[in-house]
């Protein structure tokens, strides 16, 4: 069993080319960018836990690696929700 964690973040000041670099950096820490084809949820994130991973745990590993990919480029503005199911997404392609 896994856990999730669902984040919406907004990177401000940053330029196109910042945000893609701050993008591959997530996907190369597991974050998954919720996405619809020919337009972008870019702002929203999500990833699995292992069951052992506490929610506070979750939590602080999850600002860090927005902080951590944002580094020198903005301060990251989250919001947070964990929870034991995956996302549900609606209308997306």
């Amino acid at each position: 069993m896994s856990s999730y964690v669902l984040v919406t973040a907004d990177l401000p000041d940053v330029t196109s080319e910042q945000r893609a670099r701050i993008y591959k950096c997530l996907e190369e820490e597991k974050w998954k960018k919720v996405k619809e084809f020919g337009r972008d949820i870019s702002t929203v994130w999500y990833a699995s836990f292992e069951d052992t991973v506490a929610e506070s745990s979750a939590i602080k590993i999850t600002i860090n690696d927005f902080e951590k990919c944002s580094n020198r480029l903005c301060k990251p503005k989250l919001v947070i929700h964990w929870g034991p199911n995956k996302p549900t997404f609606h209308g997306l392609v």
